[in-house]
């Protein structure tokens, strides 16, 4: 917090026009009335901080705070890879896995303002513990995060593999864990056990597209994330299984396209939560 304010009073000092409001992307979920973050699952040391109140009462202007896929969504649909979908859906594959949702030009919001958690469907019942206490997640599936927590068991289980030698050259260096990355390189190199993992989480953020087209009837699904970039083809082979698997008529409406806007869209989001 106290980065964020310094950071935000030399903005304000540097001459640039003077905002009426800040926007803040954060991780869910968000209690956008108070900006309060409530438990997020991959960040418990922020569980009840109230983010928006310390950063207005600090910074001396009014704060906006919202889930940071939903920042991202309002970014790529105003200039990035839905800027002609006013129905569109948002999944974010990288540490996490997270959505958000956007029906007829307006995010979806729920009862409590936190709809749009995608990462906690359930696609492999009894499948690996997620971040929120639940078997089989999307996110403990397809995530770096659990990508990585799988990688490692595997690697423990057969130290003289290609897993196994990553664990041992990640453990020379203090961290205890593989990262979804390495489980990545791994299948890159031929790992047979990494590209089962890789093939699991790929069929289920597929299954789960589908899913969500038939849900939603979407105009565009748009998939970022850094596992989603390293795994590009995946995007194709979800509209491929739109197409063949999903509900008529909206499986012959939805594309599947890829983020246009990398890591920046969370802060072109965060500017457009001010704007609106």
């Amino acid at each position: 917090m106290d980065v964020v304010v310094r950071l935000g009073h030399e903005v304000l000092a540097s001459g640039v026009p003077a905002p009426a409001l800040i926007g803040v992307s954060a991780t869910g979920p968000v209690d956008i009335v108070s900006g309060r973050l409530f438990a997020p699952p991959n960040a418990p040391g922020l569980s009840d901080v109230s983010l928006g109140e310390e950063l207005a009462a600090r910074l001396g202007l009014p704060v906006r705070v919202d889930r940071d896929t939903n920042a991202a969504l309002l970014a790529e649909s105003a200039v990035g890879a839905a800027t002609d979908a006013p129905n569109a859906v948002y999944m974010t594959i990288s540490t996490g896995v997270g959505g958000a949702v956007l029906l007829n030009g307006r995010l979806l919001r729920g009862a409590d303002g936190v709809a749009g958690e995608i990462g906690h469907i359930v696609v492999v019942p009894g499948g690996p513990v997620c971040g929120c206490g639940r078997r089989g997640c999307l996110e403990a599936v397809a995530s770096g995060s659990g990508l990585g927590l799988a990688g490692t068991e595997l690697a423990q289980r057969d130290p003289g593999g290609h897993l196994g030698r990553r664990l041992a050259d990640c453990a020379a260096r203090g961290v205890g864990t593989l990262r979804g990355v390495d489980v990545a390189e791994a299948a890159r190199a031929g790992d047979a056990s990494a590209l089962a993992l890789l093939s699991r989480a790929s069929a289920a953020v597929v299954s789960a597209v589908v899913d969500l087209v038939n849900v939603f009837n979407p105009e565009v699904v748009v998939l970022g994330g850094a596992i989603t970039f390293a795994n590009p083809e995946w995007a194709p082979m979800a509209e491929a299984a739109v197409r063949a698997q999903g509900l008529r008529p909206a499986s012959k409406r939805a594309e599947v396209r890829l983020a246009h806007l990398g890591g920046s869209a969370e802060l072109i989001g965060a500017a457009l939560l001010a704007w609106d």
